[in-house]
Parts: structure tokens; sequence; C-alpha cells
């Protein structure tokens, strides 16, 4: 063979050697020794600088004693105490003992307070102002407990409340004393919010008033929350809410006539909730004195990729003598809710809501701003025995930073009511715009809400209390 030709055919001497190498020197997939699983147990858990009881500490966590120690034992635990909204810093790490085992070490910073809060809001309705007494972990269970009185020309009401690992208990007293009038177009004066109605000062801006009243009403109203379902990761939680609420109407003034629903009515009630765990109370209030903000950093970080959370409810009202009611009916109510969440933790929601009853005397009779949640704040309102509405909104953090957070809010919304054959439809659109600190609950907030069928605008801001 000539030593051109010899080069040529080299590649193709060597790949047919290739081939002929004997299988048997392969192994196969079975014979391929597999990389040991971590043997390391978790011998002991220390918790160290905590008010907070440590067997409720120890319900937050994934893992006890003897378990495997993984690559995801410390950031589930991280997470897992981070979602109890009660320190201000979780420090959480694990050190190895002699014998092989390891060691948790989880560091927490939490304490106790009892402060009263101030609260004012003041608006196109008129203005209203109160104060709140919240305390947070006294009896070291991570509680909450909150009193509340407020007042304003139209009324006053009170309220206690206590929470603790997901359970609620609450209790309200409240009497509101207003002008109601009814429209041509089937509209009513908005029951909804704590102060007197918006269209108190000028009734003819917004058409034909066919009847006017004055109307009392002295409410007492009790609640209990109960978990059913923890969630984590990406599982829901789920709760029931269970209650009852009585009140007492008193008409007077009537011009020319009144509605028929004068005494006592009362309702029992159940709901199954399904979403994301929240702090109820402590998510209204906010993270006094550094509270729930051991996660500061997850706050300021941009989201790692977009997420979607979603939320529903369902609840069944009655209203019956066993009930404390001398009228019998029901309705049913449901509300869903979708979220997007992405970037520096914008976000875009879709609210979709919706109710049905039967019997209901005028003063239940499902509106267009309580039962289907709108967002706005609105002088007039549809009633009827079904509702339903929608509402769109897109949140906007402007800035955030270690001292608080300015954040901005768009929405649209529509919603209808039915009476009888006869439909009424309240569309708008708004914006509110606040200030929160992370430390303390002092928010400055400012709303503007359009209504599209009244031509209307209501303003309204607040200062302090609830944000």
């Amino acid at each position: 063979m000539k030593n051109n030709e010899w080069i040529r055919r080299l590649p193709t001497i060597l790949l047919g050697s290739l081939l002929a190498i004997p299988v048997f020197l392969v192994p196969a997939a079975s014979q391929i020794p597999a990389v040991p699983a971590s043997t390391v147990r978790i011998e002991r858990i220390v918790f160290r600088g905590n008010r907070t009881d440590e067997q409720l500490l120890r319900k937050h966590l994934t893992f006890s004693e003897g378990a495997l120690l993984s690559s995801d034992t410390i950031k589930d635990a991280r997470t897992g105490l981070w979602n109890m909204r009660q320190f201000k810093q979780v420090d959480v790490s694990s050190a190895a003992l002699p014998g092989g085992n390891a060691e948790i070490d989880i560091d927490l910073a939490d304490g106790w307070y009892l402060v009263p809060l101030p609260f004012f809001a003041g608006g196109s309705g008129g203005g209203r102002g109160g104060l709140v007494l919240f305390g947070k972990n006294i009896f070291r269970q991570a509680e909450s407990l909150m009193a509340s009185a407020f007042s304003s020309s139209s009324g006053s009401s009170s309220a206690l409340a206590l929470q603790r690992e997901g359970w609620s208990l609450s209790a309200a007293v409240r009497r509101r004393s207003i002008t109601e009038r009814q429209y041509s177009d089937g509209a009513f004066s908005a029951s909804s919010g704590f102060g007197p109605p918006a269209d108190e000062r000028d009734p003819s801006r917004y058409g034909i008033v066919t009847d006017s009243y004055h109307k009392t009403t002295d409410e007492t109203a009790l609640r209990l929350g109960i978990p059913l379902a923890r969630g984590f990761g990406l599982r829901s939680g789920l709760s029931a809410d269970l209650g009852w609420e009585s009140s007492g109407l008193k008409y007077s003034a009537p011009s020319p006539a009144m509605p028929g629903d004068a005494g006592r009515q009362g309702e029992a009630f159940v709901s199954l909730k399904s979403g994301r765990d929240g702090a109820g109370t402590a998510d209204a209030i906010g993270a006094i004195f550094g509270f729930g903000l051991a996660d500061m950093e997850r706050r300021l970080a941009p989201l790692p990729a977009p997420s979607f959370a979603s939320g529903a409810e369902v609840s069944y009202h009655r209203g019956a003598a066993w009930t404390g009611s001398g009228f019998s009916y029901g309705y049913l109510a449901a509300q869903w809710e979708e979220t997007l969440s992405w970037g520096t933790h914008r976000s875009l929601s879709l609210r979709l809501a919706a109710g049905h009853g039967k019997d209901l005397p005028p003063g239940r009779l499902l509106s267009t701003s309580r039962e289907i949640g709108l967002s706005g704040n609105y002088a007039r309102e549809f009633r009827g025995d079904s509702a339903a509405g929608a509402s769109l909104l897109y949140s906007h953090p402007f800035r955030i930073t270690r001292r608080g957070v300015w954040q901005g809010t768009l929405f649209a919304e529509a919603a209808r009511a039915w009476d009888g054959a006869v439909p009424g439809t309240k569309t708008g659109a708004g914006a509110s715009f606040w200030y929160k600190f992370w430390r303390f609950p002092l928010p400055l907030g400012f709303s503007y809400t359009y209504s599209f069928d009244d031509r209307d605008t209501q303003v309204s801001a607040a200062l302090g209390g609830r944000f």
C-alpha cells in the first residue's frame, strides 16, 4: 500500500477499531455505582432568643429530631418561620456533632407589645376617626389581640378580636344612623363604608329621589375562624368561618314611603376560603416595631420568576326564627381572585364575585358594593336578589426601601344587581396611592374613584391605623 493511500484510509481504520471494542468493557447501568444519599441525621434542634413558645415553633418546621438532613432542611425551616410573620430576625444553620450527626441552630428575635394606634379618614362622604389598641405575643403564643373604637357623624362601632395560628374569634357592635334615598333609576344611597352616604350633600345631582327615610341600624356580630389545612409552598390553605349577625332596624321621616322590614333581622352563616394563608388582623395593622420583617431581603429583592396565586370563598347565609330574625330568607355568595406577580413585586389581579338570594327583605338585598367587593368608593349602589361583578387591578410599587414602600394601584370594575327583571349596573375606575412604613403603621393614603354611570368623582384620604 502506498503511503498516500494509507494516510487516506486512516480515519476508516480508526473508526472500525473503535466499533470493534468488546461490549463487556462498558459496564451496564445497573453496575455503575450510585452516589450514596446523605445519611446524616438531625440529632438536636436548638432555639435561641425566642419569647414565643418552643412547641409552637416546632409546628412550623417540616422536620424533627431523627430526620435525615437534606439540602432543603435549612431553607424549609427559614421559610416556615418567616411565614409566621412573628420575627424581626431568623437565622438557621447546621453544625456537625461528634458521631457524624447534625445540630440545627435557630436564632430568633421577637418580643411582645401592647400599643394604641390612632386612625383618621376623610373624603367626599365626610370624616371619621378612632383608636385601635393592638397587642402581639403577650401570652407567648404568637397571638394577636385587637380592640377598636370608631366614630363619625353617622354612627359608631367597637370591636374585639383575637387570632392565633389561623384560629380567630371576633365580636363587634355597630350603630349607624343615616338618611337613605332611592332614586328613579332604582339606585340607593351607598350602604358600604362607615361614614355618611356620599350623596347626602347634594342628592339632586344624582337624579330624581322617589323615596327618602331616616334609617337606624343597631348590629351585633360574632365570628369564629377555623383553619382546616395549612398552606405551604404551592399548596393553598383552607379555612372556614362560622358566624352570626343580628340587627334591629328602625325607620322614621318617610317621604313618601319606607321599606317594610323594620324590626329584628338575624342570620347565621358559614363560609369556606381557599388561598394563601394570611395573618389576618396582623396583616391589616402592619409590622409594628419590625415584627414579621425577618424576610426583609425577600421583600426587597425582585421576584425570581412570575408567579400566580389564587383565592376563593363560598358562603351561605340563613335568616330564620332560630337565628333571631323576624324574616325567613337565605342567600349564597362566592368570590374568586387570581393574581399574577412579577418583577419588582408588580401585580395584576382579576376578581369575580356573585350572589343569589331568596325572599330577601329590603335591608338584606345584595348590593353592587357590599357583597361584590368593589374597590372604589361610590355615592350610590344598586340592590337586588342577585348580583355579580368583576374588578381588574394593577398594583405598582414605585419605590421599596428598608424604610417603607410607596405604591399605587389602578382599577376598573363593573357590577350588576337584579331586582326582579330590572337590572342596575354600576361601573367605575380609579386609583389609590399610599406610603407605608415597614416598622410602624403610619400609612399615608389617598384614593380617587370615578363612577361612569353617575359621572361622579369620590375622593378619600386616610392617616394612621390600618392600610
